[in-house]
């Protein structure tokens, strides 16, 4: 589901330019970056995990659609999920 960075913002009592600066400090990137990593993260595990389709997985981490997905994995990534997908799939075939 969506994430607002002012109902973050209002759980820890801080203003959203505060909370905002905050995260960053923290974390060492912009909030939104960091859940979008985060979900990128949970689709590699489902990806690796599961047999569910692509589409499947963007809407079960939150994304808009497989393209926005797809988009985002790539720039996070550096490849196309279907491609990381066969490439640890085979690797981990071949371990077997």
């Amino acid at each position: 589901s969506t994430i607002r960075l002012d109902d973050l913002a209002k759980i820890v009592k801080l203003s959203h330019s505060h909370f905002c600066r905050a995260f960053k400090e923290s974390f060492g990137q912009p909030a939104h970056a960091y859940v979008m990593r985060r979900r990128v993260e949970l689709a590699q595990g489902l990806m690796l995990s599961t047999t569910e389709p692509l589409s499947r997985i963007a809407a079960t981490c939150g994304m808009a659609d497989q393209a926005h997905f797809c988009k985002l994995f790539r720039r996070l990534v550096g490849e196309t999920p279907n491609v990381w997908r066969r490439a640890r799939r085979e690797a981990l075939a071949g371990i077997d």
